[in-house]
């Protein structure tokens, strides 16, 4: 999974609008959203690694909620919770340019990255995404608020990094365990974490026809773009362009010039990265308000 960039970015200034509850035993945050929406559909939005610690994930959740209407749910189902943000200022310098004759500047990095792997370690060995007690908790919740949807109402996910891996996988299994209806109707991921492709993307257009949209970083160390590229020509031959052809919906779109986090943690000195985050918010905004 790891890329230096699953733990660089930028943190929002935006103020969260909504909420912490409790709901089905999980601390969730609940976006804001317009007090004259009539639509019963929800959106489980699955963060990153830095989870509801990061005003990222909220802030885009809030936006989420206040541009389609539906309510926005973001569960802490991180097993042993989130990592801390203090950890993207580190990663920043670990990365910073240093010559290789500044003896200083190669001992400062080198003392960065293990601090660095103080944090990070410890979280893959207790939460690394494809992990049974990660996706067991994902797929709980997701069934829970699925089961509770009133007569007519759809159930979306949308996933980022770590959260992109249950996004994904999910769509492949039914609302409930040995049933034949899909849990996910609608799914859209950024930058999704530890994928097997392309069985993955595979599975998640086929198996239960859910609708999937990917914003693929082209610059995604964790996800290389040919490996994208073949899942898509593999759709392509068992699900047709992805338009509706025999149930079918599909979207990947590869975002030029940014790496992974873009669409949370856009890199403050990347005009590249500012305007793919606004375009994949674009993107998620438009494809849940068709399908859910």
């Amino acid at each position: 999974m790891a890329c230096p960039d699953c733990f660089r970015g930028g943190k929002a200034t935006g103020e969260p609008q909504g909420s912490i509850a409790t709901l089905y035993d999980v601390e969730t945050y609940v976006a804001g959203t317009p007090s004259s929406t009539t639509s019963q559909s929800t959106i489980i939005y699955y963060t990153d690694a830095f989870g509801l610690a990061l005003v990222n994930n909220k802030v885009l959740a809030d936006a989420y909620a206040l541009a389609t209407g539906f309510r926005v749910l973001v569960p802490n189902v991180i097993p042993g919770g989130p990592m801390s943000p203090d950890v993207m200022p580190i990663m920043d310098q670990v990365m910073a340019p240093v010559s290789l004759f500044d003896v200083r500047g190669q001992v400062s990095r080198v003392f960065n990255v293990f601090r660095a792997m103080t944090y990070f370690v410890p979280f893959f060995y207790r939460a690394f995404p494809s992990s049974k007690a990660s996706f067991t908790n994902s797929v709980d919740y997701a069934r829970k608020v699925k089961a509770e949807l009133p007569d007519g109402a759809k159930l979306g996910v949308a996933g980022f990094c770590w959260g992109g891996y249950q996004s994904i996988n999910m769509c492949s299994l039914p609302a409930v365990e040995g049933g034949n209806g899909r849990l996910v109707d609608a799914q859209f991921c950024a930058h999704p974490s530890g994928l097997r492709v392309p069985d993955d993307i595979v599975n998640a257009v086929t198996k239960f026809k859910s609708a999937v949209a990917i914003a693929h970083a082209k610059d995604d160390f964790g996800l290389p773009t040919k490996n994208v590229e073949e899942a898509e020509a593999v759709l392509r031959q068992k699900a047709g362009s992805g338009d509706g052809e025999n149930g079918f919906h599909y979207e990947i779109k590869v975002y030029e010039g940014v790496g992974h986090g873009f669409a949370v943690r856009a890199k403050p000195e990347s005009p590249e990265e500012a305007d793919g985050a606004d375009e994949a918010k674009a993107q998620a905004i438009a494809w849940f308000k068709e399908w859910l």
